[in-house]
């Protein structure tokens, strides 16, 4: 049975061994709760083997001190699975933050543009290193 999750600007679901989370729309920091309790509750109570962020239908309304304190907060919860984030052009910035956050706390992430790009680097670090 597929796990899955999701309210207006959000959804959670696991695929295979994957969380993958696709958020949309506009978002601010104080949206977050909701979906970040979700996001931890199917971190810490399924057999993930890496996550998927999809923010390519998102548009964010962070400031420069809220996206640092979301790229820490992800580093902290991400490093320990690969982990790969979809976006747009425009997000490159702020996704950087992210990826770096994860793979100074010795995790591996990548930011790309598809979801088969996404899924082929995820599924090629999971067949190779099956235990995570």
């Amino acid at each position: 049975m597929a796990q899955a999750y999701s309210m207006e600007g959000f959804e959670i679901r696991i695929d295979g061994n994957v969380l993958e989370m696709r958020t949309e729309g506009m978002r601010t920091s104080e949206m977050a709760t909701d979906p970040g309790r979700s996001f931890q509750s199917f971190l810490n109570n399924t057999d993930v083997r890496g996550i998927l962020f999809d923010v390519r239908g998102a548009h964010y309304k962070f400031t420069d001190i809220e996206w640092d304190e979301r790229a820490r907060l992800l580093g902290r919860l991400c490093h320990h699975v690969p982990t790969a984030i979809i976006s747009r052009p425009d997000q490159s910035a702020q996704i950087a933050r992210i990826v770096e956050q994860i793979e100074k706390r010795g995790g591996m992430a990548l930011a790309c543009r598809s979801r088969r790009s996404a899924r082929d680097w995820i599924d090629t670090l999971t067949e190779t290193n099956p235990t995570g």
